[in-house]
């Protein structure tokens, strides 16, 4: 790549978060990074945007390790009002993380670390999350070397023009960069969360109590074909993913009712 791209990057854990500067470390050594975060952690707010309350942000000259805007808002807000606001030129590439915590499979959905770069393939901009599990923060610099060069082979091996609106959740297994066993193009993970409530104590409701939600995923695909068991069997996870939800399988089963009788309620 000769031209010198401009990254958007932005996070769900805030603008001051760790994972976001060690990120930023690196990237600027390649491409030109615009910042663009919240200001508060917005973890598991999934695609969340502001709709009926205005947007505030506070650009900052000098802020720790780089400069940028801090925005009241979502991880999908922020590069929604970037791209329609802020800035200029629509970015080239739109960057995510690097999150604390694994976003693989289900957790795609309710992660804010995944909904920004699923945001920026909104806009048809080629979008990356990185995430590392939470055991193996300690070594998110380490992992966060090798995200430019992630960055460069995925856009100079996938024709975007072919496969557009396309967004990679890219995970990194609980271990260090060194024990990596390896890299694997995998397909998301439809492991189930077994969720359930604990009730704690709250200051916050006048009841003075709580509940925090807690559970694991069960039923975890066998084969390291996918997300969540490659990431247990420590590789590194690249999965492409779409926002077309559609479940195709079903339509030729539901075309014989298109035109049926049932506002009539006949069956």
């Amino acid at each position: 790549m000769n031209k010198r791209l401009t990254i958007l990057l932005t996070n769900d854990d805030g603008f001051h978060a760790d994972g976001i500067k060690i990120l930023y470390s690196e990237l600027i050594k390649k491409f030109n990074v615009i910042v663009v975060a919240p200001e508060h952690e917005k973890s598991g707010v999934g695609h969340a945007f502001t709709f009926n309350n205005p947007l505030h942000y506070v650009k900052t000259e000098d802020c720790e390790s780089f400069k940028g805007y801090i925005v009241n808002g979502t991880p999908a807000d922020c590069v929604k009002f970037a791209i329609g606001h802020l800035l200029s030129k629509k970015p080239d590439i739109v960057v995510s993380g690097i999150n604390n915590g694994e976003n693989s499979g289900l957790s795609a959905f309710y992660s804010g670390t995944v909904a920004a770069a699923r945001e920026g393939a909104f806009w048809n901009i080629p979008s990356f999350a990185f995430s590392v599990c939470s055991e193996a923060f300690n070594y998110a610099s380490d992992y966060a070397t090798i995200v430019p060069s992630i960055i460069e082979h995925i856009l100079s091996s996938d024709n975007q023009s072919s496969f557009p609106r396309t967004y990679y959740n890219i995970n990194f297994p609980a271990c260090s960069l060194a024990d990596v066993k390896n890299t694997k193009i995998t397909w998301q993970s439809l492991a189930f969360f077994d969720d359930h409530y604990k009730k704690i104590e709250s200051k916050a409701h006048k009841s003075g109590e709580g509940f925090v939600v807690y559970g694991e995923k069960k039923d975890v695909e066998n084969s390291d074909a996918f997300d969540s068991r490659a990431l247990i069997n420590k590789s590194i996870t690249i999965t492409p993913l779409t926002f077309d939800s559609t479940a195709h399988h079903a339509i030729p089963h539901l075309l014989k009712i298109e035109n049926g009788d049932f506002l009539r309620g006949d069956i």
